[in-house]
């Protein structure tokens, strides 16, 4: 379902959000399993590029319960929401737009 926008700010500030989702993620991730930033391909999955293995996606949902305060079911940690950085991003945002 689109989000609808009213208004140039509203816009602007959903695209602020997921920027920020995105950093904060790519922070995580670096600092969790010892990569560099320009290691992380944001568009491909994190599992088939080695970053991490079925574990870290578990660290994963993890983090975002924790900072998005919301839980993962096992249902949901597939490849449509944990398939690749972007992914989980658009995870995440719809997550929290849905509170």
């Amino acid at each position: 379902m689109p989000l609808k926008i009213n208004n140039y700010n509203e816009m602007n500030t959903q695209i602020l959000t997921k920027e920020k989702i995105q950093q904060d993620l790519l922070n995580f991730l670096c600092r969790q399993f010892f990569v560099d930033l320009e290691d992380i391909e944001i568009d491909k999955s994190l599992v088939d590029t080695g970053i991490i293995d079925s574990m870290g996606l578990i660290e994963i949902a993890s983090y975002i319960q924790k900072e998005h305060d919301f839980k993962v079911t096992n249902d949901q940690m597939n490849r449509d929401n944990f398939g690749s950085v972007l992914k989980i991003v658009d995870f995440i945002s719809k997550n929290t737009l849905m509170k």
